[in-house]
């Protein structure tokens, strides 16, 4: 697999669109962790803070054009929507272990599940909220990037 910091200037360079997004800074990713009780990967704070909440609707036309099973990834949330979103979440049924950090076009979340302790990276899972389930969609944050980057071609 590329390195991290490859994995993730490919992804935004070929996925986001619109104006750079400004970089989260660690007090605000610091936030996420005190707000909701939990430790984020190393990974994801790395991504937040080189790239910020990066915006990737054309993802879904990709997907549809090619007929993938797979859900899409359309924002990656801001730490305040973060944090926001997952309450709002947790009180509408999704498990209270799973912390959301991006969504789809229709308003799941991708996240990690709640965990104490330095990690470097952590399964990627999908909070479906039309069944109220939830599925690991990545061994790893890392991983869950670049399965968009081997199977979509973006701009």
């Amino acid at each position: 697999m590329a390195s991290r910091n490859h994995i993730h200037a490919e992804f935004v360079a070929r996925f986001h669109i619109g104006d750079p997004p400004s970089p989260a800074t660690d007090q605000q990713i610091d936030r996420i962790g005190t707000e909701l009780n939990t430790t984020v990967p190393e990974v994801y704070r790395h991504f937040m803070t080189q790239y910020g909440p990066v915006y990737t609707p054309d993802i879904l036309d990709a997907i549809d054009d090619r007929q993938l099973d797979h859900p899409d990834v359309q924002n990656f949330l801001s730490p305040d929507e973060a944090v926001s979103a997952t309450k709002a979440y947790w009180s509408a049924g999704m498990p209270s272990d799973v912390i959301g950090v991006a969504s789809d076009c229709m308003g799941n979340l991708f996240g990690f599940r709640r965990q104490t302790g330095t990690i470097d990276d952590a399964p990627v899972v999908f909070f479906d909220h039309d069944f109220v389930e939830v599925s690991e969609m990545a061994d790893s944050f890392d991983e869950f990037l670049q399965w968009y980057l081997d199977n979509i071609d973006g701009r």
